[in-house]
């Protein structure tokens, strides 16, 4: 087994270390899915811990030989996010497990934030708060000219909290984020295609967005439609095809 610990938490090795025997008995579970997630109170302090799925065999020779784990990526990229001014949850450490000579199971801990996610408060009201719109635009065009895409860039993945008049923004689920010199315009919207399903606040956010980058505005509204279209009819062959092979 793998362990890597960041130095400020090495206090916390202990139950760092015995995280794959106490992962199932203890715990508040968050998530529980493909992946898992579970929150722990260590030494006072709340800790986020994921357990991700264990892979099929021709993954786990990839991330044995040739790729990191996710859980490397997740507390690597959180350091890299956080070195460029991007927040997201400090990374505590990462474990990797192997079955043999193969990789079996990564866990990613993180401190905890006690920030709410932008589903209810944009997607779900019959009015948006433009306002927020607003502002998250411009955080997503900060971390575009950054050269960061966050790998599952959506609404549930964006967490946010309101200082005075200014609104702070986190991303989670870092790990399939890339990072470049430099993103080209087509890269840029093709990484917003899965921010929402709802057309009049997407169409809202491309807008300003285009605006803040000195784009056309109709010309990338209708870019950043057919890049959702054929994203959205992927997703739906892909459940198609789930159905007709459960």
């Amino acid at each position: 087994m793998k362990v890597v610990i960041n130095p400020k938490y090495e206090s916390e090795r202990p139950f760092i270390e015995q995280l794959p025997v106490i992962f199932k008995k203890e715990g508040e579970f968050i998530y529980n899915q493909r992946n898992q997630v579970k929150r722990f109170l260590v030494d006072g302090n709340e800790r986020i811990v994921k357990r991700y799925k264990t892979p099929g065999l021709i993954q786990r020779i990839i991330y044995s030989t040739i790729r990191k784990t996710k859980a490397r990526r997740a507390f690597e990229f959180a350091n890299k996010m956080r070195s460029l001014g991007i927040d997201t949850p400090e990374s505590i450490a990462y474990i990797e497990q192997k079955d043999g000579l193969l990789f079996s199971t990564g866990y990613f801990i993180a401190k905890a934030c006690y920030d709410k996610d932008l589903r209810n408060v944009l997607r779900d009201q019959d009015i948006f708060d433009k306002e927020l719109a607003n502002q998250l635009t411009t955080f997503l065009v900060l971390m575009h000219k950054k050269g960061v895409m966050h790998g599952d860039l959506n609404l549930s993945n964006i967490l946010y909290r309101k200082e005075n008049d200014h609104y702070h923004f986190t991303v989670i689920d870092t790990n399939r984020s890339i990072f470049k010199e430099h993103l080209t315009q087509r890269e840029c919207l093709n990484n917003l295609k899965r921010l929402t399903h709802r057309s009049d606040l997407m169409d809202y956010i491309i807008r300003r967005y285009a605006q803040l980058r000195g784009w056309n505005e109709e010309e990338t509204i209708s870019i950043e439609h057919k890049l959702v279209h054929r994203f959205e009819n992927k997703g739906k062959w892909k459940t198609y095809f789930k159905k007709l092979c459960p």
